[in-house]
């Protein structure tokens, strides 16, 4: 928690959310290195990838510095950026009588992005999507449903892009909280 929030008070830099990820090593992937945190950080905002905010390297280096300074002698600090696993959402619904089709597909896609959003306020509990929570299609199907003019829904599909397979998979997306981050040197 201590690096959390000294990583959110960095001065100079807009940091949007930090978490830390205690004895996790980014150079190797290991989850229990003894003596390392690595601290993930992402910016407060993302013109360029506004549903995938990424931290450049200005923002990394001060955080760096500013947990540096603070860290025990014998801990093995990192900062790194978020790794995203790219998802697709397809949803298939009926609008109430009276309400716009257009207006409400655009706010369903609005909530549906919001709810899946790495930032504050955003997400499951207002503190952007929880590293390593499972993507699961009846939560987004709750999340569509409060929709106003939604009557119901036809059909709801999450599938995930596998890398290996170079195809789309259908069904609940499972993250992963410790990918192995691009290093900055």
């Amino acid at each position: 928690g201590d690096f959390r929030e000294l990583a959110r008070l960095t001065p100079g830099v807009q940091v949007g959310r930090a978490e830390c990820l205690p004895r996790f090593h980014p150079r190797t992937g290991s989850s229990e290195a003894a003596g390392v945190v690595t601290v993930m950080v992402w910016p407060a905002s993302d013109p360029v990838h506004p549903d995938a905010p990424r931290p450049d390297a200005p923002l990394l280096r001060a955080v760096c510095e500013q947990l540096d300074a603070r860290r025990l002698v014998t801990t093995e600090l990192y900062v790194v950026a978020p790794v995203y696993r790219r998802i697709a959402v397809s949803v298939a619904l009926q609008v109430k009588p009276g309400y716009g089709i257009e207006a409400v597909r655009r706010w369903v896609e609005l909530v549906i992005r919001q709810y899946l959003a790495p930032l504050p306020p955003y997400g499951p509990a207002g503190e952007g999507w929880p590293l390593g929570r499972r993507v699961h299609g009846p939560e987004l199907e709750a999340a569509a449903l409060q929709v106003e003019g939604v009557e119901f829904l036809e059909d709801l599909a999450v599938a995930a892009w596998d890398d290996k397979a170079g195809a789309w998979l259908t069904g609940t997306v499972e993250l992963r909280p410790y990918e192995v981050p691009e290093l900055a040197d």
